[in-house]
């Protein structure tokens, strides 16, 4: 099995169990918990699954940068999703879509000591990841890597593998149906007329209608796909703007972090986004500087990624790095019924000039630069420790704003 699909198969088991990918990095782990305790508090159950397609098409793109890599797998797949209540189903979706899972690894990573705190043997994160060999003890260490440090989906316009044998059989099941049809009535209509002539007579006129019917059977899906088309250019319309984002971002960073890494960032904006829509305590978080009310996001029960942010504005301020930008996503919404809606989040991203962030770096593992302690920063802005203050600014990114657009 590939990793790939092993982190499907995982995130499909903690769909139905809850039960984190192990293959996952720490901070998509703590996503998917939020995810999970909202989706209790509704009594909702959302099992997510991505299954293969003949023929797909599937690829790789390479990233090395600090002592890390990236790897960015895709695949076609079929993405399905379904909602249930109290045991009942509410919602099922089942569409074409191209998965993206970015894998990141670093350097020489697999030969970092850890003991075991059930019987002190040493053992390295390679064995970590299978347990102590000694006692079957798990335990939970920093990210292991490689790990799954995001993925996301866009939406495919048809089910390309196998789609013009669905047609074909369409057409045959149509003509077939429509041409049986006026066998009959032909038969009965023509009563007046010497059978075996009404035969070949219904024969030849059925046959014929028959395969108009096909033909026309054929021309109607094939306007319901170029509908479809036409819907899904209009959706993607308003991202044709972020073609140049990524060349924009990396204009801007160029002079304060020759490494930067855009892929990265990306997947740091929208790990930030879903951190602060699915807490319960967005006071208390250290990525979220802002005053505004974000009681909008409350019933969001999912966030898929479309693929895009668009870079507005970038400015240093203050020895700041400032980031206005739009995040395009499906939000999935939980009341009374599910349903999916696309919406825009429009954000302000900030971090101190002159730090360079770390493609593996974790909120939820930060050293104190002042005693060396190390602690989960996500919820605390000072070392439990010493009691310095840590500025999360000077080693990533956090958000300053953000609201629906």
């Amino acid at each position: 099995m590939d990793q790939l699909d092993q982190f499907t198969e995982e995130l499909h088991e903690w769909s139905l169990k809850g039960k984190e990918p192990r293959i996952a990095s720490r901070d998509l782990r703590y996503f998917l918990d939020l995810q999970e305790k909202r989706l209790k508090r509704t009594d909702t159950v959302r099992e997510e699954e991505y299954t293969h397609v003949n023929d797909e098409i599937r690829g790789c793109a390479y990233r090395n940068e600090n002592g890390y890599s990236s790897r960015i797998l895709y695949r076609e797949a079929i993405q399905n999703i379904s909602y249930h209540r109290n045991g009942k189903p509410v919602r099922k979706i089942r569409r074409p879509v191209d998965l993206y899972v970015t894998f990141t690894d670093k350097e020489g990573h697999e030969d970092r000591e850890y003991k075991c705190p059930n019987c002190g043997h040493t053992l390295t994160a390679l064995q970590a990841g299978d347990g102590c060999p000694y006692c079957g003890t798990y335990f939970e260490t920093d990210d292991v890597y490689p790990c799954v440090s995001s993925y996301y989906t866009v939406s495919s316009i048809v089910e390309r593998a196998g789609l013009m044998e669905r047609m074909k059989k369409e057409m045959i099941i149509a003509g077939s149906i429509f041409g049986s049809f006026l066998f009959v009535t032909c038969l009965y209509v023509w009563s007046d007329v010497i059978l075996i002539y009404r035969i070949i007579g219904a024969l030849f006129f059925s046959g014929f209608c028959g395969g108009v019917a096909a033909f026309i059977w054929y021309m109607f899906r094939s306007f319901l796909m170029l509908g479809k088309l036409l819907r899904e250019a209009g959706r993607a319309m308003p991202m044709m703007k972020t073609l140049r984002s990524r060349e924009k971002m990396m204009k801007f960073m160029e002079p304060y972090d020759p490494e930067f890494s855009y892929e990265a960032f990306e997947g740091r904006v929208l790990s930030l986004l879903r951190t602060i829509v699915f807490s319960d305590d967005r006071e208390s978080l250290s990525v979220w500087e802002g005053n505004r009310d974000l009681s909008s996001f409350d019933s969001i029960a999912d966030m898929q990624y479309r693929g895009a942010v668009d870079i507005k504005k970038t400015e240093e301020r203050d020895h700041q790095l400032r980031v206005e930008g739009t995040a395009y996503l499906t939000d999935t919404y939980i009341g009374r019924t599910v349903r999916e809606r696309d919406e825009q989040i429009r954000f302000v991203i900030v971090k101190e000039a002159g730090s360079s962030a770390e493609p593996g770096f974790s909120i939820h593992r930060v050293s104190c630069p002042t005693c060396g302690g190390s602690f989960d920063a996500m919820h605390q802005s000072t070392c439990p420790y010493c009691g310095n203050p840590y500025d999360l600014k000077k080693k990533d990114w956090i958000i300053q704003d953000m609201r629906k657009a």
